[in-house]
């Protein structure tokens, strides 16, 4: 049995408000059960399930800042991983944006 997967990726250097108009259309496809990546080379299209594994990872250096955020699901079963709460609240910035 021959294992299928398909891949997308891209990588660029984005503005804020550039990343959070993706953050947004991907909040909107998550929402709609359906979400749509491509780019001048290949497209892919998710089917994300009710129920998803959530993974954040944040971590900060003195030179760099890193932000890593993993959707996951199997299809048509539910995962039965830790189910505890979660909290991000952005932070208000002393200066003004």
């Amino acid at each position: 049995m021959t294992k299928h997967t398909n891949n997308f990726e891209h990588e660029s250097l984005q503005d804020k408000e550039a990343i959070v108009s993706y953050l947004k259309a991907l909040t909107k496809g998550i929402e709609k059960g359906e979400v749509l990546f491509s780019d001048d080379e290949e497209s892919l299209l998710l089917r994300p399930n009710k129920i998803s594994r959530l993974r954040i990872r944040a971590s900060q250096s003195k030179k760099e800042q890193s932000l890593r955020i993993k959707l996951s699901w199997l299809s048509d079963e539910q995962d039965s991983s830790d189910n505890s709460p979660l909290f991000i609240k952005p932070k208000k910035n002393k200066q003004s944006d």
